[in-house]
């Protein structure tokens, strides 16, 4: 950063500049200066290589999300079918009871 006014001051008594020049080129400078990326900011930024271990990870990450998908898929139908079965148990258990019932109600 600059001093802007120690700036102006030096552009009046070594660059023959009126003051109002003066105070206008060392704002310009200073907001240019203030616009521009420093080290810091350059260091975050991030390189093709890592723009492309990135998508790496992506795809890995998006392999893992088809498998978990499948895996779910599976473990729904096998449930199902599980279901489907106790609910036939449940089913021929209760007409076995019925049936015993009327059995004994019949003569």
């Amino acid at each position: 950063m600059i001093d802007t006014a120690a700036y102006a001051e030096r552009l009046e008594r070594e660059g023959d500049f009126t003051p109002k020049q003066a105070r206008m080129l060392a704002q310009q400078r200073f907001e240019i200066e203030e616009s521009m990326m420093t080290k810091a900011d350059l260091a975050n930024l991030a390189t093709r290589q890592d723009i492309s271990d990135l998508r790496l990870e992506i795809a890995g990450t998006k392999t893992d999300i088809k498998a978990l998908a499948l895996a779910t898929k599976a473990d729904i139908a096998q449930l199902e079918s599980k279901l489907t079965v106790r609910m036939g148990v449940m089913l021929s258990a209760a007409v076995g009871i019925m049936l015993a019932g009327l059995r004994f109600m019949l003569p």
